[in-house]
């Protein structure tokens, strides 16, 4: 039997902290390799975690420790298997091949490694870079050994930065070498991240229409920012236009329907919601997808009041009800030329990101 032990218990600093939670496609990044483990039929999965930290997961999950020989041996302990793989859960682009690759390839010590593909130099010199191998994880170690290495390496004071060098050095085990593959690149860095995203994710675009029509004794709200006490948009809601195209681009791409579907105006618990309150629900209907919101365009369509001065308030709104970057938000106004007088009319882009996956995903909350 082999077990899987994934270590997500990193501070992850040069990443800027706990890159193993950051979304991917609505998906925290550690949770990719879980699925992989599981879809290559390994059963007894345990996750090590930062102490503290709690997540709902239909796996084992145990403690981190200090350093990362540490985080091993605690998941390695929970495991129950003859051999166990060990993985660091920043090798979020682990493919099938990959590990059914280790799994089939008897040893007591088997690392997947790959080639430099640029010159190397060492202490100031050009080394032959076809002696160099790059050493990835998953790593198969037989369980027994990989726990008597650990206690004899505590005893010394040593620290080991994986499970090969600590079964080289503690025991004498040769590994065998089997072919890594460059896509199993670790997150390590901000820009890291952005990589694995595009590997990770397609690209869409939905378009988002509203329209109200305006009447005095409401205010208006556009993009969650008041805009004017004179006169409001006519809805069930606030009747926040931009919010309301935004939202309804993203329930139709989900295929929910429309925002008249998801939140009617024939439900008592709409009246006069507060739309961010609609942009919170769709948002938790399209993690479940695999579905981010990764860009908006909006353009507003409204003869008066100008709204040049609200512009950088509703990008920052919009920012922080979506989790965008503000310059990742557009937002353009026009007077329709006196065309459409007493309404406000929102069309908006959304771009999304999707989870590149052909299996269904059981997202951890």
């Amino acid at each position: 039997m082999v077990s899987g032990v994934i270590l997500a218990a990193g501070r992850g600093r040069r990443a800027g902290g706990f890159k193993q939670f950051l979304p991917i496609g609505g998906i925290p990044l550690f949770y990719l390799s879980v699925e992989i483990f599981k879809r290559v039929g390994v059963e007894d999965v345990v996750v090590v975690l930062p102490p503290g930290e709690k997540v709902s997961l239909d796996v084992k999950t145990v403690p981190g420790g200090a350093e990362r020989m540490d985080s091993v041996f605690e998941g390695v302990k929970a495991a129950k298997g003859e051999f166990v793989l060990v993985h660091d859960s920043a090798r979020a682009n682990l493919s099938l091949s990959l590990l059914r690759r280790l799994i089939s390839t008897d040893g007591d010590l088997v690392i997947p490694a790959v080639r430099p593909p640029d010159s190397v130099m060492y202490d100031g010199r050009y080394i032959d870079r076809d002696r160099v191998l790059l050493v990835q994880t998953p790593q198969k170690v037989r369980r027994s050994l990989l726990l008597k290495a650990y206690r004899k390496a505590k005893e010394k004071d040593l620290i080991y930065t994986d499970e090969g060098s600590l079964l080289m050095g503690e025991m004498g085990v040769n590994p065998i070498i089997v072919e890594g593959e460059r896509w199993n690149f670790k997150v390590t860095y901000r820009e890291d991240i952005e990589i694995l995203r595009r590997l990770k994710l397609d690209r869409h675009v939905a378009f988002g229409y509203d329209v109200h029509r305006l009447v005095e004794g409401r205010p208006l709200y556009l993009a969650g920012v008041k805009i004017s006490d004179e006169f409001g948009a006519l809805g069930h809601s606030d009747g926040d236009a931009v919010l309301h195209a935004v939202c309804d681009a993203i329930l139709g791409f989900i295929d929910e329907g429309d925002i008249g579907t998801v939140f009617p105006d024939t439900d008592p618990r709409w009246k006069d919601a507060d739309s961010s309150r609609f942009v919170e629900i769709t948002l938790k209907e399209a993690e479940k997808r695999g579905v981010e919101v990764s860009a908006l365009d909006i353009t507003i369509v409204l003869e008066r009041p100008k709204l040049r001065s609200f512009k950088r308030q509703m990008r920052e709104n919009l920012s922080r009800l979506f989790g965008l970057p503000p310059e990742r938000i557009a937002i353009k106004a026009k007077s329709g030329n006196g065309l459409y007088p007493g309404s406000v009319r929102v069309f908006a882009l959304v771009e999304l990101s999707v989870a590149k996956l052909n299996f269904h995903l059981k997202i951890p909350s």
